[in-house]
């Protein structure tokens, strides 16, 4: 595909590495001469220098010839003329990013028709749904779904004792209708053979249908504790986000806010939900709240280093489940090395919402691993694909990649390597970055 990135922050940078290695014709437009030097010393993209939500500008980039324009500044303004100009000129389809959905969500159909853009993602919105996801899987290190949730996969730290521990892949005793697809240990992605052994620390990514996934969690003694407290650090619109859906779910929610103005806002907007007035690293404040014994800590200011030390705190005063706002994302895997159980990046999430438009038709949901050294992708197979009819075995994915499980009309398949592929399947495959590509062009 011909695409046209317009803002190079971290969402644009990202998308303009993996659309550019992965063979699209990639031209990114930013204002930053530095990030345009940093981007096109990396890869292979041509750089235009300007305001792209300025007609001359996006004329200068070719807009009149993309496939696809994708506005992922970090200004919501330029996002919207970037899309709107885009269009006129005659990008065939555009891709809007902004921060805050609340404008949009009364009157999207008046803005699409006069922004002319074709879908919208909101950086809150999917980061809030992704926290709060993190918080109902109370055990887990992480949580997503795929075929329109019927499949899920968990990804779970094995802590001493766990049954999982010691015993070669090929003799746990796990559900039928579960797979284990990989193990993350030290930041190193494995596809584990039979006689491979997990061990303490190790994080195990495990796809399965909903009961299956649920015997799995009681099996490993990783079923998920009802969250009954939970204290949000931070403001604006993505805590206020977990912290209306929480409330919904009955969910007892502590807010505190560094600035008064913010607090009393937040006040008159949430009810039922407790506004406090201080900073997240007011190790006095947390003590009197009795951070130690809420179920999780959220650190959710728009600073990451806040964020790092205000989990930290509440970690050693004993609160054991702790989830921090990254918006770095190459500082996700340092979080977690320094013990914040879940970190979230919104620009990643975003980016990989944004990849799986991109690669659009077959290709759907995808979750990213290790910063990208591994993926989970939602494939539809066409009619008349060659893998239809063949069997798993006989479909040959690359080493590497997994089919963790197929999901068609009315069943979910965990399958073995006797299952046959069948037209319009949809098949959840865990694949290694290396082999991306080759997956991909199966399905083609």
């Amino acid at each position: 595909m011909n695409i046209l990135i317009v803002g190079l922050g971290e969402v644009g940078s990202h998308l303009a590495r993996v659309l550019s290695t992965e063979g699209h014709s990639v031209t990114v437009v930013d204002q930053d001469l530095a990030r345009l030097r940093r981007v096109s010393e990396g890869v292979d993209v041509h750089a235009i220098h300007g305001d792209g939500s300025r007609p001359d500008v996006l004329d200068r980039a070719e807009a009149d010839s993309v496939d696809l324009l994708l506005a992922v500044s970090n200004d919501d303004n330029v996002n919207m003329l970037s899309c709107l100009f885009g269009k006129r000129i005659g990008a065939r389809r555009t891709v809007l990013r902004v921060k805050d959905m609340t404008p949009f969500r009364r009157f999207k159909t008046f803005f699409r028709k006069n922004l002319l853009f074709d879908q919208i993602l909101s950086l809150e919105s999917l980061a809030a749904t992704e926290i709060v996801n993190a918080v109902r899987q109370n055990q887990m290190v992480g949580v997503e779904n795929f075929a329109e949730g019927r499949i899920q996969m968990r990804r779970v730290r094995l802590a001493e004792g766990s049954p999982l521990v010691g015993v070669p892949v090929r003799e746990l005793k796990i559900p039928a209708n579960v797979l284990i697809t990989a193990i993350d240990r030290d930041h190193e992605v494995i596809v584990p053979g039979g006689d491979d052994v997990c061990l303490v620390g190790d994080e195990v990514l495990v796809l399965g249908d909903e009961k299956g996934i649920a015997a799995f969690d009681r099996k490993s003694g990783c079923a998920p504790e009802k969250v009954r407290d939970v204290v949000i650090f931070g403001t604006g619109g993505i805590p206020a986000q977990v912290a209306d859906a929480l409330r919904r779910m009955h969910v007892g929610v502590r807010i505190v806010a560094p600035i008064r103005e913010a607090a009393e806002r937040l006040a008159a907007k949430l009810d039922g939900v407790t506004i406090l007035h201080g900073e997240g690293t007011d190790l006095e404040l947390l003590r009197e709240e009795r951070i130690g014994e809420t179920d999780v800590f959220l650190g959710l200011s728009e600073q990451d280093e806040v964020n790092l030390m205000s989990c930290q705190l509440a970690r050693n005063l004993g609160c054991e489940r702790t989830i921090a706002l990254v918006q770095k994302p190459d500082y996700v895997s340092l979080y977690q090395q320094l013990g914040v159980t879940v970190a979230v990046s919104p620009r990643l999430i975003c980016a990989n919402a944004i990849l799986s438009i991109v690669r659009g038709g077959s290709v759907g949901r995808i979750a990213t691993i290790e910063a990208g050294k591994a993926e989970v992708i939602e494939i539809e197979v066409p009619a008349g694909c060659k893998l239809v009819g063949k069997t798993l075995k006989d479909a040959h994915f690359p080493r590497g990649a997994v089919v963790g499980a197929i999901a068609r009309e009315g069943e979910i398949v965990v399958p073995r390597g006797d299952d046959v592929i069948e037209a319009l399947d949809n098949l959840v495959v865990f694949v290694l970055a290396d082999v991306l590509d080759d997956v991909l062009a199966m399905v083609r």
